[in-house]
């Protein structure tokens, strides 16, 4: 059985690099951490930082790899990583607002009981 997440996961897809070398697309992002989707695999433990790409802006990141699971690259089936932030990018805040507004706007007011 997995532990229980402290904090909500959004599915926010966004492009990041890895060390400036390596680009992966993230799967979700809180604000504990990212899973992201790249060619190659991370050792859990390895220490990682990079950059997501948030519009025209580059939000830096440190964190370590907490889970990962490799992929195939004959079946062209990408690996995922799993990373816990070690301190949180500020850089995301806006973006995690504008994403609960637009998830408000499209579900609409709760129907009265």
């Amino acid at each position: 059985m997995t532990p229980r997440r402290k904090t909500l996961r959004r599915t926010i897809r966004l492009p990041l690099s890895l060390g400036r070398r390596l680009p992966a697309l993230t799967a979700d992002v809180s604000r504990g951490g990212f899973s992201a989707e790249l060619p190659q695999v991370f050792l859990p433990g390895s220490q990682v930082h990079g950059f997501f790409l948030v519009g025209d802006a580059e939000v830096p990141f440190k964190g370590t790899v907490a889970w990962a699971e490799a992929g195939n690259p004959q079946a062209s089936v990408f690996s995922r990583i799993g990373v816990r932030f070690d301190g949180w990018p500020q850089g995301l805040q806006a973006l995690f607002a504008q994403h609960d507004a637009r998830r408000k706007k499209l579900k609409g007011p709760r129907p009265a009981k």
